[in-house]
């Protein structure tokens, strides 16, 4: 009933070989359309020959570092326990506070 031939397939070389030649076509023919459209008005009138310089702003961002003494260590307790005849030393003074944090002048 059905006695027609499968189709055949293209071989890789020929699908290549289209692939490219379609890629090349529409790669000219865009060419083509940018070398055909109207130049912008800006071109035709009298432009200087130097373009104006843009103005580029650099930021520079500085961080600053902080560095503050450790604090001193923890007072130190002497305790005697057991038979001691003489009193124990009372607590060592606390140190005195850190200065306050600087920025380093500016």
């Amino acid at each position: 009933m059905t006695d027609h031939a499968p189709k055949r397939r293209w071989s890789k070389r020929v699908v290549r070989t289209t692939a490219w030649t379609t890629a090349g076509a529409a790669f000219i023919s865009a060419l083509g359309a940018i070398g055909a459209a109207p130049t912008p008005a800006a071109a035709t009138r009298g432009v200087s020959a130097r373009p104006v310089r843009q103005k580029i702003i650099v930021r520079r961002i500085i961080k600053k570092v902080v560095i503050v003494d450790p604090a001193g260590p923890a007072p130190v307790q002497v305790i005697t326990t057991g038979g001691g005849t003489a009193p124990a030393p009372a607590a060592a003074p606390a140190p005195a506070p850190p200065p306050p944090p600087t920025t380093g002048g500016s």
